[in-house]
């Protein structure tokens, strides 16, 4: 990988930023093989990289439900919400580096995989009095 240094003695040289791109360009092209892999399995992956921040939104369908507790379990700080039409957890994971938020219909699961699901969160946003006031940041 090339690494860029931005100094005022040196100018940057062209060729090492279309190294550093062609290296990005790599690393997504890995990540999509993976995401590829993960709809199959009936999870939705989008991920957004921008400097300073990693955001992953996990959407999961019928044929994954089942794992969501596992899902939810490697999540640091986690939390649930109820949304319109389901539920969307929150947390983080890498020492807090990635955020990831999973989002799931509620037509999509059980009653028994919605149980297990809130029991596996840190916080149930909406236990709260005002509970709304919890879950911007969860959205």
């Amino acid at each position: 990988m090339t690494i860029i240094a931005v100094t005022t003695a040196a100018p940057i040289r062209p060729k090492a930023v279309a190294d550093g791109v062609e290296d990005v360009v790599a690393e997504a092209w890995s990540v999509f093989g993976e995401v590829q892999d993960l709809v199959k399995l009936g999870i939705e992956v989008e991920v957004t990289v921008r400097p300073g921040q990693i955001l992953a939104d996990l959407i999961v369908r019928k044929e994954a439900a089942h794992l969501l507790p596992a899902l939810v379990k490697e999540l640091e700080n986690s939390g649930i919400t109820r949304t319109k039409s389901g539920f969307r957890v929150a947390g983080t994971m890498c020492q807090g580096n990635v955020s990831l938020r999973i989002i799931v219909d509620s037509s999509q699961i059980t009653v028994e995989q919605i149980e297990a699901l809130v029991a596996a969160v840190d916080v149930d946003f909406d236990a709260y009095a005002g509970g709304d006031e919890y879950t911007e940041w969860a959205a």
